[in-house]
């Protein structure tokens, strides 16, 4: 008993859907994460300079 495996028809086009899928949640994230990042760098100074 032998299982039909189908590839998709244009491989490229399911790479380039697959990349933008992932592009729509990890830009928002790396966004996210890099405003992050830069307030608490930000807090961390100020406190520095107000506590020396």
């Amino acid at each position: 008993m032998e299982q039909d495996v189908r590839a998709p028809a244009n491989a490229v086009t399911a790479t380039v859907s697959t990349v933008q899928r992932l592009g729509r949640l990890l830009v928002p994230l790396a966004i996210a994460a890099a405003v992050t990042g830069g307030g608490l760098l930000v807090f961390f100074a100020v406190v520095t300079a107000v506590v020396l």
